[in-house]
């Protein structure tokens, strides 16, 4: 998975610099004074934004003395595509320096119902199963990040910080035989303590209306019980239309991976979500 997220990042950086060679020849079309961007003297930026992602997930546990048993969700009729939703801020409070906060949210629930005859010593019988499955993620994360290289028309950050994650993961089922029901239910749900990240972000301006930025991270997931993390990635061509209002749309990827070691089980949690972005931005 983080082999499959190190690629999906090198080639988003390929066409980030693809667009930048492309559209080079715009930039020294115009005169130096149009050439050089404001986009890095804001000192306040807000991101409003939502992706619609595709969604692959596999759980698989493991009880002692017992096989490995994995679940995806893809089988059991989770919708492969579902609406996320984010907001960040980023504050400038030196020209090198920023702050980032942000907190992203995703949900994505699913059932599927079936139903089977079948005969039990001469008896006939009618069967029906109903398995439902949920997944809820939110982070909540807040960096400090400093401007290792910063000119007109480019800016390349790195930096990191601490963040939480809220995850949470259900399945339950109901099994009817003419009539008598059955049902089981397992859930967990925690709420992970500060753990640390880290976060890079490169951003090249066309003009001052025109801009693209590539950032990605990456998130650990390991404290008390847990051990894993997240990568992720996300490209955006941004147009700002006037002084503070502008919009972007981009793709994003996330890589998840995480472990929970229990006393008589172990649970992983595998997870990838891809889709395109939309943002509105309000800088001041």
């Amino acid at each position: 998975m983080l082999f499959r997220t190190a690629s999906l990042c090198l080639g988003m950086s390929a066409l980030f610099l693809g667009m930048t060679a492309l559209l080079s020849g715009v930039v020294h079309a115009n005169d130096d004074e149009s050439a050089k961007s404001h986009f890095f003297d804001d000192t306040h930026k807000i991101s409003v934004g939502a992706t619609r992602q595709s969604t692959s997930l596999t759980i698989g546990v493991t009880t002692e003395n017992f096989d490995p048993t994995p679940i995806s969700l893809d089988d059991l009729g989770i919708d492969n595509s579902d609406n996320s939703y984010f907001v960040d801020y980023r504050y400038r409070f030196k020209p090198r320096w920023s702050l980032f906060a942000g907190a992203y949210s995703f949900s994505g629930t699913g059932q599927r119902l079936s139903t089977r005859d079948f005969n039990f010593d001469g008896q006939e019988f009618t069967a029906n199963t109903q398995i439902a499955a949920s997944l809820d993620i939110d982070t909540y994360m807040v960096d400090v990040l400093y401007a290792v290289h910063r000119s007109d028309n480019l800016e390349i950050l790195l930096g990191g910080g601490l963040h939480a994650l809220d995850f949470g993961v259900g399945i339950s089922g109901r099994i009817e035989i003419d009539g008598e029901a059955v049902e089981a239910a397992a859930a967990g749900e925690t709420l992970l303590a500060p753990v640390p990240n880290l976060r890079g972000s490169a951003s090249w301006a066309v003009n001052d209306r025109v801009f693209f930025s590539l950032v990605g991270g990456w998130l650990s997931a390991t404290v008390d019980e847990y051990n894993g993390d997240f990568t992720y990635a996300h490209l955006r061509g941004y147009y700002r239309f006037g002084e503070q209002i502008g919009v972007s749309v981009g793709y994003q990827i996330t890589d998840i991976d995480i472990t929970r070691k229990g006393a008589l089980s172990t649970t992983s949690i595998n997870a990838q979500l891809d889709g395109p972005t939309v943002t509105l931005t309000y800088s001041f």
